[in-house]
C-alpha cells in the first residue's frame, strides 16, 4: 500500500467516525508527517454550533501531540456534490506546518480527486514575515 492509499484509508475511517449531528456533513483528514508517522482526525461538532473542531485541526493536533512538527502531505475527504477544500482557518493551520510544496489531496470516499500544493491552496498567506514592524 502506498502513502496516498494509506492516507485515503485513514481519512475514510475518520470520516466514518465523524461526530456531526448538526451539519450532517462528515469530514475526515489524514496526514503523513515528515518524520514518517500517520495521523488522522474527523470533524467534531457540539450543541454550541458552530463551535467544533475541523478534521484537519484534529489531525494536526494529533501530530503535534506526538512531537512531530512538519506535514509531508495531507488528505481531506468529504462526500458532497462539490469538491471539498479546507476552510480558511485550516488552510492557515496546514500552512504553519507545511513546506511550500507540501501536497494537499482532496478526496471523496471513493478516490483522490485533486492534488495541489499549499502554495496553490493558500497564496499570499499570513507568515512570520507578516508580524514584522519596519
Amino acid at each position: 500500500m502506498n502513502n496516498q492509499e494509506k492516507l485515503h484509508n485513514l481519512a475514510l475511517r475518520a470520516f466514518q467516525n465523524a461526530y456531526c449531528p448538526y451539519s450532517e456533513f462528515p469530514v475526515g483528514a489524514a496526514l503523513l508527517s515528515k518524520e514518517g508517522h500517520f495521523f488522522s482526525g474527523c470533524n467534531t461538532e457540539n450543541i454550541s454550533y458552530p463551535v467544533g473542531t475541523c478534521a484537519e485541526a484534529g489531525a494536526i493536533a494529533a501530530m503535534t501531540a506526538a512531537g512531530d512538527r512538519r506535514i509531508a502531505e495531507i488528505l481531506i475527504l468529504a462526500d458532497g456534490q462539490n469538491l471539498i477544500t479546507p476552510c480558511g482557518a485550516c488552510r492557515q493551520r496546514i500552512k504553519e506546518f507545511a513546506a511550500p510544496q507540501t501536497l494537499i489531496h482532496l478526496a471523496t470516499p471513493q478516490k483522490i480527486v485533486k492534488t495541489l500544493t499549499i502554495e496553490e491552496l493558500l497564496p499570499l498567506s499570513f507568515t512570520e514575515g507578516s508580524l514584522t514592524h519596519d
